[in-house]
């Protein structure tokens, strides 16, 4: 969903790339070269900040990324995490849970810190 920004307020844009080369390729395209860079929660997806003209105005982008799958599913009952301990056919029913892994909670942090105060992703 994307919030109204007031008319004097720089409109701030998360752009959020699959992988940390192509967060920086962007950052050099959209900004000609012209960005800073952050280091946030995760050490391997920095933040990449520049001004871009963006629907007819100037805005605030930042640009980062993720680094493989962020979210995982799995089955909430144990019996099921193990295929051949069920009947297979009681997996297409078999209740899920997003989840996002521990050895990713540093890109989940990385995300929420980058999005705080941004008007459109």
């Amino acid at each position: 969903t994307c919030r109204s920004v007031p008319p004097l307020e720089c409109m701030k844009v998360l752009a959020v790339a699959e992988k940390p080369s192509v967060a920086k390729e962007i950052a050099n395209i959209l900004s000609q070269q012209s960005y800073r860079t952050q280091q946030g929660p995760s050490q391997y997806n920095r933040l990449f900040e520049f001004s871009t003209p963006y629907r007819g105005s100037q805005c605030q982008m930042i640009v980062t990324s993720v680094t493989g799958h962020l979210m995982e599913l799995e089955f909430c009952d144990e019996r099921h995490a193990k295929w051949k301990r069920c009947d297979l056919i009681e997996l297409f029913d078999a209740p899920i849970r997003q989840r996002v892994p521990d050895d990713k909670r540093d890109i989940e942090r990385n995300l929420e810190q980058a999005a705080r105060g941004c008007h459109e992703l």
